[in-house]
């Protein structure tokens, strides 16, 4: 072998390296996608969950914009019996009114913002509990795991709606501090389970065990590591819990059960509907409230669908 070929060979043998220590260098410089950005590539390539979120930052723009601005202007509580149960025509308004002479478009705006509150509330301390005690229960494992999962259990397999009732029921004084404490209570346990699987799987890999092994302490591991590795799961279980939320929260009211009208919300005046003589002949003090509702919970499930995907490569239209 010349000398020659032995340079030739060194020189390529050193571009090769060149080669592959740059790519290398871009491989890791370039910083995985955002979980916002990954959101909204799969959220462009679904046209249902595209007009869902554009629907919902509208609804809640009017909402939470226009419910100040209309309880700053008028009482919407105000009775008017010169005023009752007019249809729109009748009574110049957009949405008519009520039994009780209350003007019913911004008597919804109103209603839905109070009915948002209490959801959101609900969903917002569901998680906390849920967060806190799944995370402990799959990341310790052993007898802290056993005993927050038989308290679980034991939750769960209460009828949460019946006892709800019953509680309900047997108070005299309701407020919506005691509504949204009641239904914390009883939404829990789902968010829990789904935490701790998620912890489970987190728990044994090996940036869990590094951190172990360095002696990191185990509050910092789950605060900084395990839970931004699972917070897309806990996001998208979020939003699509919210909507269940809605629900609970409106079923209970037509039944009797929620707040009444010192505090309106979207089921109470869907409740108008059990009287036969609204439900035949004023549509206008149920149906826009049904519709609200139901437009709401369906955007918001399309919205919890995308991020569920975003959750899980597997199931990602791009």
């Amino acid at each position: 072998m010349t000398p020659g070929t032995v340079d030739k060979k060194e020189n390529d043998h050193q571009s090769v390296t060149a080669v592959d220590d740059s790519n290398l260098d871009v491989v890791l410089s370039t910083k995985p996608p955002s979980m916002l950005n990954l959101f909204w590539r799969e959220i462009k390539h679904d046209i249902f969950a595209i007009v869902s979120l554009t629907l919902l930052v509208l609804i809640f723009l009017g909402i939470y914009v226009g419910a100040p601005i209309i309880e700053s202007r008028m009482d919407v509580m105000r009775v008017d019996l010169l005023a009752r149960n007019l249809s729109p025509e009748e009574s110049g308004t957009l949405l008519g009114t009520d039994e009780g002479g209350r003007e019913m478009a911004p008597l919804l705006i109103v209603s839905a913002r109070n009915s948002l509150n209490i959801s959101l509330a609900v969903t917002a301390l569901s998680f906390v509990i849920g967060l806190f005690a799944g995370i402990v229960s799959g990341f310790y494992g052993g007898k802290v795991d056993n005993i927050i999962m038989r308290i679980t259990d034991t939750v769960t397999m209460l009828p949460f709606l019946m006892v709800i009732i019953a509680i309900i029921a047997i108070l005299e004084n309701r407020s919506v501090f005691m509504f949204i404490v009641l239904l914390t209570a009883f939404t829990w346990m789902g968010r829990t389970r789904l935490v701790r699987a998620a912890a489970l799987q987190q728990r044994n890999l090996d940036y869990v065990s590094a951190s172990k092994t360095l002696g990191t302490r185990n509050i910092v591991i789950i605060i900084r590591e395990v839970m931004p590795n699972i917070v897309d799961v806990v996001v998208a279980n979020f939003v699509l819990t919210f909507a269940a939320n809605i629900g609970i929260e409106t079923g209970l009211t037509i039944l009797g059960f929620g707040m009444g009208m010192e505090h309106p919300s979207l089921g109470v005046l869907i409740q108008s509907a059990t009287q036969t003589v609204n439900l035949t002949f004023r549509w206008w003090t149920w149906a826009p409230a049904i519709v609200l509702v139901v437009t709401m919970m369906l955007c918001i499930n399309f919205v919890g669908n995308a991020l569920q995907r975003v959750a899980d490569p597997k199931q990602r239209l791009v």
